[in-house]
C-alpha cells in the first residue's frame, strides 16, 4: 500500500523501527496499519507523545480471543478522540516553522485560464457562489499550517504570468462571468505589483467594468498610492490572533491586515473580509468576538463589500500530504466529520462557532453588509444568517446584486 509506506516513511528511523515491531506483534489488517500510522503522524503534528509506547500492552496480550489487533486499534480510537474531542488547547503549543526551499521567483508564458470554485458541482451539499477564478501567481510564500496550495505546486518556485496585461486584455470572459477572484492558487497581493499584477488587474477591470475583480490576501503591502477602479475589491482573510501566531506563519498580524484594508477603503476602495478558516479552540470566543468589534470599530457598513465566514475544509490528499509533511501543528486536532467529500468540523460545531461571529457584529452591520458562509452545507444558512436560498444560482444572483449595488455606490462618490 504507497500510501502506508509514504506515510511510514517520513518518520525517524527510529519511529519506522517502532512501527514494524507494533506490526509484527500483533495481526493488523493493511488498513489498520494505515489508521495507525495516520494517527501517530497527527500525535507528532500536535507535539503529544505517540501512543505505541503508551498502549496497555499486558491487557491486550492477556486476551485468549485472538483478536490482539482490533484491541489495540480500540486503544487508540479512544486516546484520538479524547485529544480530538472539545476546543483545540493552543496553549503551551509553540510550534516550530520547519525551514521551506528558498522560493525563487520564475517567470511563466502560461495562458491565462479561467476556472471555477473548488466547492462540489452544483447539488446539494454545500451552497456555492459560483465564483470564477484567475492564476496570475501560482505557489505561495507564507506559511499556513492547512494551506492546500503547497500541495499542489512545486515548493522552491512561485510562478508569475508573463505578459500579463496583454494576456488578460486578449481575454474575453463569457457573458455569465461576473466575479472573478485571484486568491486561489496564491496570496494576491503577495508581490504586491512587482510583476505588474495589479497593473495589469487594473487595466483588465477597466476594460470590463461589469465584472468584479476580488483579491484576497493575508499580507500588508503598501499598493494603495494608486487609484484602482471601482469594480476591483480588495479583502483580507482575518483569523484569530492565537491562530496566526501558531498557524499562519509569515503573514501579517490581524492589525496589520486591518490597517491596510484601511489604507484600500481611504484609497478609494471596497473591502471585503474572510473570517476564514476559523478554528474551535479554546479562547475562541472572545478572539473572534474581537474581530467583528475591531471592524466596527475602523470600518462602516459603506466600506465593505462583503464579509464570508467559513472553517477547515480538508480533502483526503491535504491531509495526506500535510501528515508526510510533518510540520508541528493542531489543526489537525479535531473531530474530521465528512462533509461534501470533504473532513471539517461537525454542523452543531460550526453553528455555534458561525452564529457567534456573525452576531457579534452591530445590527447596522448585519443589515448593510453581504454576509455569506462559504462552501458550507445549506442547512446552517437559517440558523445563522437567518437566510436560506433554495439554489446556488439564488446565492449567486443575490451575492451579485449586493456587490453591483456596492460598486454603484462608489462609483457615485467617485464622479
Amino acid at each position: 500500500m504507497p500510501a502506508l509506506s509514504e506515510l511510514i516513511g517520513s518518520f525517524t528511523r527510529e519511529e519506522q523501527e517502532a512501527f514494524a515491531s507494533l506490526f509484527a506483534r500483533y495481526r493488523f489488517t493493511e488498513s489498520q496499519k494505515l489508521e495507525i500510522a495516520k494517527d501517530e503522524a497527527d500525535l507528532r503534528q500536535w507535539k503529544e507523545p505517540s501512543f505505541i509506547p503508551a498502549a496497555d500492552f499486558a491487557s491486550i496480550d492477556a486476551r485468549k480471543d485472538g483478536r490482539k489487533g482490533d484491541a489495540f486499534i480500540a486503544q487508540l480510537r479512544a486516546h484520538m478522540e479524547a485529544l480530538r474531542s472539545g476546543e483545540t488547547d493552543y496553549a503551551g503549543f509553540n510550534p516550530v516553522i520547519h525551514p521551506r526551499p528558498k522560493y525563487r521567483s520564475v517567470m511563466t508564458d502560461k495562458s491565462i485560464v479561467l476556472g471555477r470554485c473548488p466547492c462540489p458541482v452544483d447539488g446539494e451539499k454545500t451552497r456555492c457562489c459560483r465564483l470564477v477564478t484567475m492564476d496570475p501567481i501560482e505557489q505561495c510564500a507564507f506559511s499556513c499550517s492547512y494551506c492546500s496550495v503547497q500541495a499542489f505546486y512545486s515548493e522552491n518556485e512561485i510562478h508569475a504570468v508573463s505578459s500579463l496585461k496583454e494576456k488578460l486584455l486578449a481575454l474575453e470572459p463569457g457573458p455569465e462571468v461576473w466575479h472573478i477572484g485571484t486568491g486561489q492558487a496564491s496570496d494576491s497581493l503577495l508581490f504586491g505589483d512587482d510583476f505588474g499584477t495589479l497593473t495589469a488587474l487594473s487595466a483588465f477591470a477597466e476594460k470590463h467594468p461589469d465584472i468584479v475583480i476580488e483579491l484576497k490576501s493575508k499580507a500588508a503591502r503598501d499598493v494603495f498610492s494608486r487609484h484602482y477602479p471601482a469594480n476591483m475589491v480588495f479583502t483580507w482573510s482575518l483569523n484569530a490572533p492565537t491562530i496566526i501566531e501558531k498557524e499562519e506563519h509569515l503573514t501579517a498580524s490581524l492589525g496589520k491586515r486591518l490597517e491596510n484594508a484601511e489604507r484600500a477603503r481611504d484609497n478609494g476602495s471596497l473591502v471585503g473580509f474572510h473570517i476564514h478558516p476559523m478554528v474551535y479552540f479554546r479562547g475562541w470566543e472572545d478572539e473572534y468576538a474581537e474581530i467583528a468589534s475591531q471592524i466596527a470599530r475602523r470600518f462602516s457598513p459603506d466600506d465593505i463589500c462583503m464579509i464570508g465566514i467559513g472553517t477547515l475544509t480538508f480533502t483526503k490528499s491535504v491531509l495526506k500530504h500535510l501528515r508526510e509533511r510533518g510540520d508541528e501543528s493542531r489543526v489537525l486536532e479535531m473531530e474530521l466529520t465528512p462533509a461534501a467529500g470533504k473532513f471539517s468540523y461537525p454542523l452543531d460545531v460550526k453553528r455555534k462557532m458561525f452564529s457567534h461571529v456573525h452576531d457579534s457584529f452591530p445590527e447596522e452591520f448585519r443589515r448593510n453588509v453581504f454576509f455569506y458562509l462559504c462552501m458550507e452545507d445549506p442547512s446552517l444558512w437559517k440558523p445563522v444568517l437567518g437566510r436560506e436560498y433554495a439554489c446556488d444560482r439564488d446565492f449567486e444572483r443575490d451575492m451579485k446584486a449586493h456587490y453591483e449595488a456596492k460598486i454603484a455606490s462608489l462609483r457615485k462618490t467617485e464622479v
